[in-house]
């Protein structure tokens, strides 16, 4: 997925792309689709002489509330969480890798996730960026089958 600027306004005439394009957010998961957006975006990068900054959100909350739920215990919890900050160190080397191929300036951030919600995790409202791309897929969502009689509100997507 890639996703532009809400309200950003072209200018009237470009020198160039990079006018346009100053940076992009790659967000990766580790995924196989989130890897080829991130070759995509420095294939991007590349033509339009932009830079990247890559994300990894490690899912602190989640790790919580399954500790809350006593399904992990503290030991277990800071173990499995300093596996997926390991985890996704390598993911964001990977990335800082095909940038350097690229000739693209790559910045890469780890960040931890502090609670659930529905709105784009602080690292993404923080970065001064044009553009974003992540190969995420988030789950199928399709309505519930008496949303037309039915008072609930339709979940939104996290």
């Amino acid at each position: 997925m890639i996703f532009g600027r809400a309200n950003a306004t072209p200018p009237e005439r470009p020198a160039n792309a990079a006018n346009l394009l100053g940076a992009l957010l790659l967000v990766v998961d580790g995924s196989e689709p989130s890897m080829a957006a991130a070759r995509f975006a420095m294939d991007l990068a590349k033509q339009l002489q932009s830079h990247v900054t890559a994300v990894y959100v490690v899912d602190t909350a989640t790790m919580d509330y399954l500790t809350q739920m006593r399904i992990f215990v503290a030991e277990e919890r800071a173990e499995f969480e300093a596996d997926i900050e390991r985890t996704g160190q390598r993911y964001l080397e990977y990335v800082s890798t095909i940038g350097r191929k690229q000739g693209v300036e790559t910045k890469t951030l780890l960040r931890k996730s502090t609670r659930s919600s529905s709105r784009k995790p602080a690292a993404w409202r923080s970065m001064p960026s044009s553009w974003a791309a992540g190969g995420a897929r988030p789950p199928a969502r399709t309505p519930p089958a008496s949303s037309a009689s039915s008072s609930s509100t339709w979940p939104a997507c996290r």
